[in-house]
């Protein structure tokens, strides 16, 4: 028996309503109702919009804002800390067993008076066969090299001041992937104090492009990104460390001034450029008056 295939329209699970579609959007606002949904793997599903507010913001009926949305996962820092402290010990130990492997070695080919290098692998046949061994040792140790003490206490300490880590993932539009990492490290870097209220956002669909599924994925990335230089490139302590959230990330829209062809975040004192925010569909990217309650 032959399907019948066809496209059917987008329907509000709760009032019926047709969802207006905007391009790649995937979050819809009910026309008629004002819920929020989100495209899930399967269906749509329900899902609650936040606001962000700064503490002790006053906000003029009149101002001008530009609401961007993001995917906030709270990471328990007490997990991730243990979860750093297991990689170093890890590395450490990898790192001390090759050493002590290549001493045991040593200690084996000197009582039986051969050598226990290919005198091949040596790259210059002129030098000194220990010292070529030794070099070699400390190289392999050196893959397995655990991070910086004193870079690892900051985390870790960092961590204990914070309890829970916040990760801001950025759920925009962009042309530029390159923003969701800049974005989303200074906001993770910042850790700015806010307080959030349920969006009813009547008429003004939040303008969220990436799924839930998909931002849990570049939690690890936006981490990695506010990490220093030397941990950025130590792929061993990095393929050890993956972030959980403690609970289902919420999807929180912050305000942003518009200064030009700059925006200028209300909470987290950075700016990015407006190219970064890509205009979705027929939805102009333009500044947007906050709904007042009662207006």
């Amino acid at each position: 028996m032959s399907e019948e295939l066809g496209l059917k329209p987008l329907r509000c699970g709760h009032c019926g309503s047709e969802l207006p579609v905007m391009g790649q959007l995937v979050t819809f606002q009910c026309p008629a109702c004002f819920r929020y949904w989100v495209l899930g793997a399967d269906a749509l599903e329900p899902v609650t919009v936040y606001r962000a507010t700064a503490s002790g913001e006053t906000r003029s009926p009149r101002d001008e804002i530009v609401w961007l949305p993001f995917w906030i996962a709270d990471v328990d820092g007490a997990a991730l800390r243990r979860r750093i402290e297991e990689a170093v010990a890890a590395l450490r130990d990898a790192s001390t067993a090759i050493l002590e492997a290549h001493a045991a070695a040593e200690r084996g080919a000197g009582r039986s008076g051969v050598s226990g290098l290919d005198p091949l692998a040596i790259p210059d046949p002129a030098s000194d066969a220990g010292l070529a061994r030794s070099r070699l040792a400390a190289e392999a140790a050196n893959a397995k090299r655990p991070p910086a003490q004193n870079e690892i206490r900051h985390i870790t300490a960092r961590l204990e001041d914070l309890g829970t880590l916040r990760i801001f993932i950025p759920a925009f539009k962009s042309l530029n992937t390159y923003a969701y990492l800049k974005v989303g490290r200074l906001l993770t870097r910042a850790q700015p104090p806010f307080s959030i209220e349920r969006s009813d956002g009547a008429g003004e669909p939040v303008l969220c492009a990436l799924r839930v599924e998909e931002a849990a994925a570049l939690m690890d990335f936006i981490f990695f990104a506010t990490l220093g230089e030397s941990l950025q490139s130590n792929g061993d302590f990095l393929e050890r460390i993956h972030l959980e959230p403690a609970r289902p990330p919420r999807l929180v829209e912050f305000p942003f001034h518009q200064r030009g062809t700059s925006l200028v975040s209300v909470i987290g004192g950075f700016w990015i450029s407006e190219r970064l925010v890509e205009r979705t569909g027929e939805h102009r990217f333009s500044a947007r008056s906050p709904r007042v309650p009662g207006s």
